[in-house]
């Protein structure tokens, strides 16, 4: 049987990485997608195959996930674990990259993105001036209705 293939606008492909958390160029690189000229843009060719392999791989990683984060993590083992990672990924302006602290913690804590999200806005609500979020960046994150791309801790922080 023939390897069915159908195509995608870049803008598709963003909107689609966006709404699962990764970046552009990783979700071609893991659908193995290959950039077609079409007229005056860019479409993205991908075989029905690895889609499917890549929608079953995300949904067992979301059921293994949901196991290991069954337990509650407590605002302040989140927020111990954030500022460890603000003091590996902080530049000389104490400024981290967000995207870049979302990985490390949700690595440390084995938490998904979504409820980094909610544990973050949960903590600068408790802990009002204690960090500083600028919505710059190439990357960035969802946090409330906002994004932001850098994260810095300013005096206060425990």
């Amino acid at each position: 049987m023939d390897d069915v293939k159908f195509g995608v606008r870049k803008s598709e492909l963003d909107r689609f990485a966006e709404r699962i958390g990764l970046r552009p160029e990783e979700l071609a690189a893991a659908l193995k997608a290959e950039v077609v000229k079409t007229g005056s843009g860019f479409r993205y060719v991908i075989s029905m195959r690895n889609f499917l392999y890549f929608v079953v791989a995300r949904l067992y990683d979301c059921l293994r996930e949901r196991r290991w984060s069954a337990r509650e993590i407590s605002l302040e083992e989140f927020e111990l674990a954030l500022n460890e990672a603000l003091s590996e990924l902080a530049g000389a302006s104490g400024y981290a990259k967000l995207a870049e602290v979302m990985d490390l913690v949700t690595r440390r804590l084995g938490i998904g993105g979504e409820e980094f999200s909610r544990k973050l806005q949960e903590l600068l609500q408790a802990r009002r001036g204690h960090y500083v979020l600028l919505e710059g960046g190439d990357v960035k994150v969802r946090v409330g209705s906002r994004k932001y791309g850098y994260i810095k801790r300013v005096g206060g922080a425990a």
